[in-house]
């Protein structure tokens, strides 16, 4: 029995999907080959964050198929790019190589490119985006109407869409995919690398904690992102101002770079110390800081479905995120003042309220014991079992057997081999 070929089109190796690639290959019947655009974060670090960012100092290429197309110049692109088109497509996508494909949005010429060879060759097109109606407000009026007609027709060019919350399922349905289309799944965080360093690097979190804290009763909230206008880390900044007045303890601490750094700089320096500009921090050092920080606050004016919450999350760390966050809802992320709280985003009073509400320590512990298991309900697992129901549907389609995820009869497991089962 041949295993379900997965083929990925993505624009470069991330800290999110790589694990995700090697847990699927490891799954019995299927096998992925990765497609990767470019080699971003490979060589250097991401450019939005700025002159100090590195390229990431975690494994993200191991377990899995992959392979780097290089782009008309005959070169592999070290920066993802909306024009690249990768000609290698044009004699990989085929259905003797792949049964599906997988990729996650039409944002440039070479996810273009694969949308229509799936389409004139018949293989299924399996997509994923995180976008909200929430994210689309960003467009002015004159683009939503295009949207309102290009997207329906584009959008149903996918067999199949992997949803990744509420809010993104409202947008499926509002361009016209139908419920036969969306499986419920999630984007990829690797929540195990997150709490295996948690769980061994006790003293360094100690460390981090001390660094930056102004003594044992120091509460720590942290901002993770990239330093740019719609993160609104101004918000931020005005919020701990804020909070501060009435609970001392409060101190904010903020990690990325980027193009807002300077002013970030000069607003930060006209404060008391309420709040620290700690700079870029890689990958293998970041969970030390979700974990040495009391609360996370995510206070985007527009962020389709940001990662970082759910990393917090996955580190034990309770979040605060503004009403324009899509992460939100009843079956999502976060659910609020279930495990963390949602704010009106504009309003810094309101955020500030809330930061007070999370320095209650009962308050905390209740959201981080949530907030790690509603995680565990949208882990890396989850993910997986999202593409192998896909997958199963494709070979169904085909009058095969849903066997994708399911151990082959000789590696089956073996009970009371030789020994007669007893009767009850």
């Amino acid at each position: 029995m041949k295993p379900f070929r997965l083929g990925v089109v993505f624009t470069h190796p991330t800290q999110h999907h790589g694990p995700l690639w090697k847990r699927l290959s490891e799954q019995p019947n299927l096998s992925v080959k990765v497609l990767y655009l470019s080699d971003e974060n490979q060589q250097a670090g991401d450019r939005f964050l700025g002159g100090n960012a590195q390229a990431w100092d975690v494994d993200l290429l191991s377990g899995y198929d992959y392979q780097y197309l290089k782009d008309l110049t005959g070169k592999v692109p070290d920066t993802r790019r909306k024009t690249v088109i990768s000609p290698a497509l044009v004699s990989q996508l085929t259905r003797q190589n792949f049964d599906a494909i997988f990729m996650q949005s039409f944002v440039n010429y070479s996810y273009r490119l694969t949308a229509l060879l799936c389409k004139l060759r018949g293989i299924p097109l399996i997509m994923q985006n995180d976008a909200t109606i929430l994210s689309d407000g960003r467009y002015n009026r004159s683009r939503r109407v295009i949207m309102s007609f290009m997207y329906p027709w584009m959008m149903n060019l996918a067999d199949y869409w992997l949803s990744c919350g509420d809010h993104n399922e409202i947008h499926l349905r509002h361009y016209g995919i139908p419920d036969e289309k969306i499986i419920r799944g999630c984007h990829p965080v690797d929540g195990e690398r997150y709490r295996q360093t948690i769980a061994h690097r006790q003293a360094d979190i100690q460390r981090v904690y001390r660094q930056h804290a102004w003594d044992e009763d120091t509460l720590l909230y942290g901002f993770v992102a990239k330093y740019i206008e719609r993160k609104s880390p101004f918000e931020f900044i005005d919020a701990i101002a804020k909070a501060h007045q009435q609970n001392p303890r409060i101190r904010g601490i903020m990690l990325g770079g980027g193009e807002l750094e300077a002013q970030i700089n000069a607003r930060i320096g006209q404060l008391n110390g309420e709040v620290i500009n700690v700079g870029f921090v890689n990958q293998s050092e970041l969970p030390l800081y979700y974990a040495a920080m009391h609360c996370f606050v995510c206070p985007s004016r527009i962020d389709p479905h940001p990662l970082v919450v759910s990393e917090a999350m996955a580190s034990g760390c309770p979040p605060i995120l503004s009403d324009r966050c899509g992460n939100w809802g009843y079956n999502d992320t976060v659910t609020h003042r279930y495990n963390g709280l949602v704010y009106r985003h504009g309003n810094s009073d309101t955020l500030a309220d809330a930061m007070l509400a999370m320095a209650d320590a009962e308050t905390r512990q209740r959201y981080s014991q949530r907030s790690m298991e509603v995680f565990d309900g949208q882990d890396l697992n989850f993910a997986v079992q999202s593409f192998i129901q896909v997958a199963n549907r494709i070979r169904q389609q085909r009058g095969l057997s849903p066997t994708v995820g399911q151990p082959k009869p000789s590696e089956a497991p073996v009970i009371n081999a030789g020994t007669p089962t007893p009767s009850l």
